[in-house]
């Protein structure tokens, strides 16, 4: 529930745009473009999403010098009733069956893998106490903490979802005309209350990447699913999005696919209460350590009474399928029906360099410079930018540091290098990536190349901006020492932090930790203090693995 001041702010908006509103019918499409001309806004930019990504780039925007952006319209529309993208649990009720969507993929039991000093916007900590790998209610909670320190949400329209945003233009010029839906918060899901018209000069879109669900496709999943034995529970396959407590596959026997952060999360919290589990895995993984699994390779297809492995070994003793199987880079105002600015083809027949659209293969989105802006050649390369796309990173950091691009390139479109030279450097980059063994257009927009770490990424865009006098040469990088050091030592740290919770002593080592400074040295104490227990005892082995 919203507090009193924050809905005021909410409804104010709603106020200012409501002076245009005909009430004669609730579902009037409307435009709220009528500036008078001497007010006229001199750049209009819209965000969608306010989770990490659209927080970043809006504190970035406002953080120009006030003579750069006063003129300047910026709007963040988030179509949930609150800040945090998929931190912000689903509200209370039924959890939606397939093939509706919930509004999260958090569970419950859901905490962090990594340790959160590492995670943190630039400046912002989490507060005192925090533990160091906190539940997703502290997380969700950090979000709402940044937006009020920094007075964000004058900007940010709640219930307003982006239906549709197509560009009228081309290369040379043009705008976004986007229709967006403000959605009643008493039945979010239901008829939008209003329907708007806007147009807009740039677009930022922030929305995430874990929203729509990839279901792998396998023959025979249907009879299957139709022939559950008497006596035993509902067969059933389902995707990790749609997972929340454990209890519910107690004397179960199931198959959890996947070795991601979903699916090892599922491995150790199902291993513990199931009949029996088994991890499904390609050839590149290994089983969650610690996790109570029997590990099988990957599913090749199913009969009426089996699950068959690629190996050729059959169970068909399996209630429930678990799909820790990830998620599809879909963006669906930006194509068909609602618009044509991004083309879905899970095979396309083109790449960054001939693509004649930009193009979504559920993997990567392409072409983008930097896995930023649209190089769509319809587009000028402005027009449209993407915040929090690259994966296996510490996602605050890294949208700061994309964002302080994509601001200084709205404020200054020069900042940026020629639509050719960028193009160049994208066919570059995947080129380096072929030649390390990676697909560039499987991985995606996962850095998982030596080449591309996620703390070399940020700091090669802050960089650039020096490079080109956006930012003052101060002879630092982006990413301080100490957040390089403790991000690589997650995993140790994980197991001190273990061993603190088990020992009772989590005041004992948070108390007056506050600053930066203070996180970063507790971390380097907390990891020499694990390292020594570890050197003389040896690594442990099963309950001190849930944080890598």
């Amino acid at each position: 529930m919203l507090h009193r001041a924050r809905l005021a702010w909410f409804l104010l908006p709603l106020l200012v745009l409501g002076q245009g509103y005909r009430d004669d019918h609730e579902q009037e499409v409307l435009s709220s473009n009528a500036y008078p001309s001497s007010s006229r806004p001199t750049k209009s930019i819209a965000i969608v999403g306010a989770g990490s990504a659209g927080l970043a780039i809006l504190k970035t925007l406002l953080d120009l010098p006030l003579e750069t952006r006063q003129s300047w319209e910026i709007v963040l529309y988030e179509q949930r009733r609150d800040v945090g993208g998929l931190w912000l649990p689903d509200p209370p009720g039924p959890l939606p069956r397939p093939p509706r969507l919930p509004e999260s993929p958090v569970y419950p039991l859901l905490h962090t893998n990594t340790p959160h000093p590492t995670m943190t916007y630039p400046n912002f900590t989490y507060p005192p106490l925090t533990p160091l790998f906190p539940s997703h209610e502290y997380v969700q909670r950090y979000h709402t903490d940044y937006t009020e320190r920094y007075g964000l949400l004058p900007y940010v329209r709640l219930y307003h979802r982006v239906a549709a945003a197509d560009w009228v233009g081309d290369i040379d010029g043009g705008k976004w005309d986007l229709e967006v839906h403000e959605l009643n918060p008493e039945e979010p899901r239901g008829l939008p209350v209003r329907v708007l018209r806007r147009s807009f000069d740039h677009l930022v879109v922030a929305n995430g990447h874990n929203h729509y669900p990839h279901v792998p496709r396998w023959n025979g999943t249907e009879a299957w699913l139709a022939n559950s034995p008497p006596g035993t529970p509902k067969r059933e396959i389902l995707h990790s999005i749609y997972y929340r407590w454990p209890e519910k596959y107690a004397n179960r026997s199931v198959v959890i696919v996947g070795a991601g952060a979903s699916g090892r999360d599922a491995a150790l919290q199902v291993g513990k209460v199931a009949r029996v589990a088994y991890q499904s895995l390609t050839p590149r993984n290994e089983p969650t350590p610690g996790a109570k699994v029997i590990p099988k390779p990957r599913i090749a297809y199913f009969t009426n009474t089996s699950v068959i492995f690629e190996d050729g070994t059959a169970l068909d003793d399996v209630d429930s399928l678990i799909l820790g199987t990830g998620y599809e880079f879909r963006v669906p105002f930006l194509s068909p029906p609602h618009s044509s600015v991004l083309a879905v083809d899970p095979h396309p027949p083109y790449n960054s360099t001939t693509a004649s659209t930009l193009v979504t293969n559920l993997r990567y989105i392409f072409p983008l410079h930097r896995h930023i802006f649209s190089l769509a050649p319809r587009l000028p390369p402005t027009a449209l930018a993407f915040i929090g796309l690259p994966v296996l990173v510490a996602n605050c950091p890294s949208d700061i540091a994309q964002s302080l691009l994509v601001a200084h390139a709205i404020a200054n479109a020069s900042v940026l290098p020629s639509r050719t030279s960028m193009l160049a450097e994208l066919a570059a980059r995947e080129a380096e990536l072929r030649h390390e063994g990676f697909d560039p257009y499987d991985v995606g927009h996962r850095l998982v190349s030596p080449s591309e770490t996620d703390h070399d990424y940020q700091d090669a865009l802050v960089e650039y901006l020096k490079r080109v006098g956006a930012l003052p040469q101060d002879g630092r990088k982006f990413v301080e020492p100490w957040r390089r050091k403790s991000r690589a030592q997650s995993r140790l740290l994980g197991r001190a932090w273990e061993r603190v919770v088990q020992l009772g002593q989590e005041r004992q080592w948070l108390e007056g930790v506050e600053s930066e400074e203070q996180w970063a040295d507790l971390m380097a104490r907390l990891a020499e203090w694990q390292r020594s227990y570890e050197q003389e005892h040896g690594v442990p082995a099963e309950q001190f693995v849930s944080y890598e």
